[in-house]
């Protein structure tokens, strides 16, 4: 259809008063009739309806992103305020917890299909919430990108660049090169992750045979037995599934905040000396280290239950070692590439 033509229909609905910007944009309102037609189409099965207005209202997301970090990012940044940024943001963020836009989008739209607004997309004629239903799906976009921004400001303000971390370093031919030394901890979480999907992968000999060689009270036995529980359980309980994943997360967030305490970066060539830093905080740390005990009790109580689960017994102080062994293993697996 032509733009034109779109835009004279519009113009012409009575239903929505003309100073809702958001919700009388042409494009916007069109978004949502898509999505619309998507749901209600009966020659499509239940599933393709869902992919498709998805699909549509990932589309209004990436335009509202589109138009909001404009708004606020009028000029390009560098990348060493961008990757400065990037460091700065909690997890509260919903970037830092997906791998990119995209899937930020994604998620976004499948979280609005999964509530109280998908009975008000398919019945398509309450003039009063919808207008409200288009604003909702906007607003939270904005919301994030207007946060960050606050953020960008008060890092700006306090000159907190990333200044320190990038040095310089030799490849294998002895050419100086730069090193890029900020860590995310989802880089390293993404590759547990990858590799959980696979028993052959996730299970890896060598690694047992490090991690054993580091934490000696384990034997390879054991740890191998802790590895197929956490495996079999990722596959098939839905919320031990998300447990293994909340903590394998919680395990690379608490060790990048722990190197980054203590100024250490990680590069291809340091892997040993910054394990050597992450295995001294594991079985050293005190009760004032609130965070990593923390997770360690969390991971105590999956592994109990795992174990609990599979009718296999295992006494407190072996549990204990065989949890210090699974962190140290799962350390590896993201660490190593």
């Amino acid at each position: 259809m032509n733009y034109e033509e779109v835009e004279e229909v519009v113009s012409q609905i009575s239903s929505i008063p003309t100073n809702f910007k958001i919700a009388r944009d042409d494009i916007n309102l069109i978004c949502f009739y898509i999505a619309h037609k998507f749901l209600t189409n009966d020659k499509l099965p239940k599933a393709k309806q869902l992919e498709y207005a998805t699909e549509i209202l990932n589309y209004f997301s990436y335009r509202t992103l589109v138009l909001i970090s404009s708004m606020y990012f009028i000029y390009p940044i560098s990348e060493e305020k961008a990757v400065s940024l990037t460091e700065r943001l909690s997890n509260r963020y919903l970037i830092k917890r997906v791998k990119n836009w995209n899937e930020y989008c994604e998620y976004r739209s499948k979280e609005y299909l999964n509530n109280k607004f998908l009975p008000l997309l398919k019945d398509f004629t309450n003039d009063k919430d919808l207008p409200n239903a288009i604003n909702d799906l906007y607003n939270r976009t904005k919301d994030t990108l207007k946060n960050i921004y606050s953020e960008f400001i008060s890092m700006m303000e306090k000159d907190e660049l990333i200044k320190s971390k990038k040095s310089t370093g030799s490849d294998m031919t002895g050419k100086e090169i730069i090193i890029d030394k900020v860590d995310t901890p989802y880089n390293y979480f993404q590759r547990v992750e990858a590799s959980l999907n696979d028993r052959s992968t996730f299970i890896r000999e060598e690694y047992k045979n490090v991690t054993v060689d580091i934490v000696k009270s384990v034997s390879n036995s054991q740890l191998h037995e802790a590895l197929e529980l956490i495996c079999d359980s990722y596959f098939n309980d839905r919320d031990k599934h998300k447990e293994i994943r909340r903590i394998t997360e919680e395990i690379f967030i608490n060790s990048i905040e722990y190197l980054q305490s203590q100024e250490v970066y990680i590069t291809n060539s340091n892997v040993v000396s910054v394990m050597n830093y992450l295995v001294g905080n594991l079985l050293q740390a005190r009760g004032t280290e609130l965070k990593i005990n923390k997770l360690k009790e969390d991971i105590d109580k999956l592994l109990n239950s795992l174990y609990k689960k599979s009718k296999k017994n295992i006494a407190p102080r072996v549990l204990k070692n065989v949890r210090n062994a699974l962190y140290v293993y799962i350390l590896l697996l993201g660490l190593v590439a």
